[in-house]
C-alpha cells in the first residue's frame, strides 16, 4: 500500500467512527485530561473525535497551525479508557481510543505528529530497541550479582518480561529484582532474554504502525527463539500489547501480567509471610490493567495476603480509578496541566490517611514517585509496586 493510499485508509476509518458519535458529551466528565488541562485544552473525548472528523473531512481548508493545534489535542490524551466505558454505559458505544489512536496513525502519516518530544522515542526504539536512548547492552545491568537464566541460551518454561522502564529507571530496579525474588520463592522455572527489547507499546501509542509490525516480529522471533510456553510481564502495557495488538500470539504462549500470576501460585501454595506492620496501603489501578484488562482483584488479594497490611480504598477506583497522567505517550511529553492528575491521585491517597500507595505499573509508579517529589511529601507517603511489598514480607 503507497503512502496516499494508507492516509485515504485512514481517513475513511476516521470518518467512519467518527460518526457514530451523539456528540452527547457524557464522555467528558470521565475524561482525567479534560478536568486536569481545562481552560487551556477545552477538548474533552468527543471533542477531539469531532476535531479529527472534520478536519480530514475538510482537509484542504485547514491550515498547518490549526493541524499542529490538533496534534497537540490528540496526542495529550493518556488512553486511559475512561470515555470509552463511559460511552459504552450510556451512550453510543463509540470506540474511542480506535479514533484517538488512527488518528495519532494519519497525523503521523501526514508529518504532523507525534509531538516533538516524542519523536526522540520513536528514534530511540528504532536505533536501541528502548524509548530512554540507553545501550542494549545495560539492559540486564539491573540484575546485579542475580543468577538468572539468560534466553535462548538457556532454557526455561517462563519468560519473564521486564520492560524498559523496570530494566533501565534505576528507581525501578528494585521492583525488577523483587519478581525475581518471588519467583525464586516459588521455585518457577524461569529465565529473561539476554537480547530482550521495547514490547513496541510507546510506538503503536504514538502512532507508528510500521515501526510496531518491525518491533512485533523481532519480538516474536525471540520468544519462539527461547522456547518458553508463558511470558509474564512487569508492566500492564507490555501485558496489554502483547496480549491483544500481537496478532494470534496468545495461540503458541500463555501470556500474563505478573500480579494475576502471583495470584494464582499465592492461592495454590499460601505462602508463609511476615508483616511489618500495621500500615495502611491504598491501591492505585493502573489503566492498562484495570480499565483495559479487567484486572482488579489479583493485585489486592497479593497485598491482602500480607500481615499487617490495612487496604483502604481512595474515592476513585477499579473501573472509576483517575489516572496517573502516564498513559498514551504522556511519559514522554510535558503536558501543560492545572491540576495534575498524580498530584490529585496523591491526594486522594492522603485524604484516607495512607502510609503507601502501591501500584502494579511502572509508568504509575515513576508519575506517583515524582509527584511525592514535587510536592515535598517525602516522609508522608511512599510509592511501592505490589511486588516490592510481597518481596519484603517474604519469610527468610
Amino acid at each position: 500500500m503507497n503512502e496516499d493510499a494508507e492516509i485515504q485508509e485512514l481517513a475513511g476509518k476516521i470518518l467512519e467512527l467518527g460518526s457514530r458519535c451523539w456528540n452527547c458529551n457524557f464522555c467528558y466528565s470521565a475524561c482525567p485530561n479534560f478536568d486536569s488541562t481545562r481552560g487551556f485544552q477545552v477538548q474533552g473525548p468527543s471533542g477531539i473525535l469531532q476535531s479529527l472528523y472534520y478536519a480530514v473531512k475538510w482537509k484542504d481548508k485547514v491550515s498547518e497551525s490549526d493541524w499542529e493545534a490538533l496534534r497537540d489535542t490528540v496526542y495529550a490524551c493518556t488512553t486511559c479508557r475512561s470515555c470509552e466505558l463511559t460511552c459504552k454505559n450510556v451512550s453510543a458505544g463509540v470506540s474511542v481510543l480506535d479514533v484517538i489512536e488512527t488518528g495519532r496513525k494519519y497525523l503521523l502519516e501526514s508529518m504532523f505528529g507525534p509531538l516533538p518530544e516524542q519523536r526522540a522515542v520513536l528514534e530511540s526504539i528504532y536505533k536501541y530497541g528502548n524509548p530512554y536512548g540507553e545501550s542494549p547492552e545495560k539492559r540486564l545491568s539491573w540484575l546485579g550479582e542475580m543468577k538468572v537464566k539468560r534466553l535462548p541460551e538457556a532454557r526455561a518454561e517462563v519468560l519473564f518480561y521486564v520492560g524498559c522502564t523496570a530494566s533501565y529507571e534505576p528507581e525501578l530496579h528494585n521492583l525488577a529484582r523483587s519478581l525475581v525474588k518471588l519467583f525464586e520463592y516459588f521455585r518457577v522455572d524461569f529465565g529473561v532474554l539476554q537480547g530482550e527489547v521495547c514490547c513496541g507499546d510507546p510506538v503503536r501509542s504514538l502512532g507508528d504502525s510500521y515501526l510496531f509490525e518491525e518491533m512485533v516480529a523481532q519480538n516474536v522471533d525471540k520468544f519462539k527463539a527461547a522456547g518458553v510456553k508463558r511470558i509474564v510481564t512487569t508492566s500492564p502495557h507490555c501485558f496489554n500489547a502483547f496480549l491483544k495488538k500481537y496478532e494470534n500470539l496468545e495461540k503458541d504462549f500463555q501470556v500474563e501480567h505478573y500480579t494475576t500470576y502471583l495470584a494464582s501460585l499465592f492461592e495454590e501454595r499460601k505462602p508463609a509471610l511476615s508483616g511489618k506492620g500495621p500500615v495502611t496501603v491504598t491501591y492505585h489501578d493502573p489503566c492498562y490493567l484495570g480499565k483495559h484488562n479487567d484486572i482488579y482483584d489479583a493485585p489486592r488479594a497479593l497485598l491482602r495476603a500480607i500481615p499487617g497490611v490495612d487496604l483502604k480504598e481512595m474515592e476513585m477506583n477499579r473501573q472509576d480509578s483517575l489516572c496517573c497522567g502516564g498513559g498514551g505517550g504522556r511519559m514522554y511529553a510535558e503536558v501543560e496541566e492545572e491540576n495534575r492528575l498524580a498530584d490529585r491521585r496523591l491526594g486522594q491517597a492522603l485524604a484516607i490517611g495512607a502510609e503507601v500507595v502501591a501500584t502494579a505499573c511502572p509508568w504509575c509508579h515513576n508519575m506517583l514517585a515524582n509527584a511525592v517529589k514535587d510536592l515535598g511529601l517525602e516522609g508522608k507517603i511512599k510509592v511501592l509496586d505490589v511486588a516490592e511489598l510481597l518481596a519484603e514480607a517474604l519469610e527468610e
